[in-house]
């Protein structure tokens, strides 16, 4: 079984040169602001919003390339990472052609078990083995689109899902207890030198 037979769209994102405004290109009068899904915000199955890049459009973007709950959005480039749209701040961002959108998921096999299947060596390999010989490590819908997906019964996809889910649920606190840590030594530090 592939990708393409567990989700009905694998869309890759828009050209983001063709609908940002840039100095000369466009009516001005025509701008609205959008956040774009950046690569680089997508960091081990998490959506880092502050690094979300605010820009301004010129052109309406179709509305298939907005993230919408139970995308998972994967990376084209190295690493190949991906994330999955569960929150409503994660919907409704534009997802540029760096990246590619996996949506409507066959409900028995869910946007975690997608994700824990691309973060795995199976598919790596997979990946790794489609790039042999290109210069460019980038892929492309097609490439993920064939990615073979070993068949599991459906009590082996379930408990996939929910420990890779419990996994990014865990990552998503230590970064966030991280960061309070990170906030109260800084504070601390900050205090004594004013003393």
């Amino acid at each position: 079984m592939k990708i393409r037979d567990i989700a009905d769209e694998i869309i890759t994102g828009v050209l983001t040169r063709r609908v940002v405004w840039e100095d000369g290109n466009g009516d001005p009068s025509l701008l609205k602001s959008e956040k774009i899904l950046v690569p680089k915000a997508i960091n081990d199955g998490l959506i880092d919003h502050s690094l979300l890049q605010e820009v301004k459009l010129y052109k309406e973007v179709k509305d298939k390339f907005y993230t919408k709950k139970g995308d998972v959005i994967m990376k084209l480039s190295t690493p190949y990472d991906s994330c999955v749209i569960e929150k409503e701040e994660d919907e409704g961002l534009i997802v540029p052609s760096f990246s590619l959108i996996i949506r409507k998921i066959n409900p028995k096999y869910n946007p975690y078990f997608v994700m824990a299947f691309l973060s795995s060596k199976c598919a790596w390999s997979q990946i790794k083995n489609s790039r042999e010989g290109r210069v460019l490590s980038i892929i492309n819908n097609v490439s993920v689109a064939e990615l073979d997906v070993p068949e599991l019964n459906d009590k082996e996809i379930k408990e996939i899902s929910n420990r890779y889910k419990r996994f990014l649920n865990f990552k998503r606190l230590s970064t966030e207890i991280i960061s309070l840590e990170k906030e109260r030594n800084d504070s601390l530090f900050l205090k004594n030198e004013e003393d």
